[in-house]
């Protein structure tokens, strides 16, 4: 393999990792499931019952703080 070749495949190494690394940084929240428990969306209270630190489903520890949660977790 001639030294072209070789830098031409580090550079397009490179540039899958970039794009690999920019889709996975700009992941957006999942919306609402489309199942009978988040039917009818009544307003953060009603999420924090599962959702809520002694919830079945708790949040995350990366989950950002608020309670606006169809603001980032909009419907479909």
């Amino acid at each position: 393999m001639s030294r072209k070749q070789v830098v031409l495949l580090a550079v397009l190494a490179l540039l899958v990792l970039a794009v690999a690394w920019l889709a996975r940084s700009n992941r957006q929240p999942p919306f609402l499931p489309q199942d009978a428990d988040h039917a009818s969306f009544e307003g953060a209270e009603a999420c924090l019952k599962c959702h809520g630190p002694d919830g079945p489903y708790p949040q995350s520890r990366s989950h950002p703080t608020g309670f606006d949660c169809i603001r980032c977790h909009g419907t479909r």
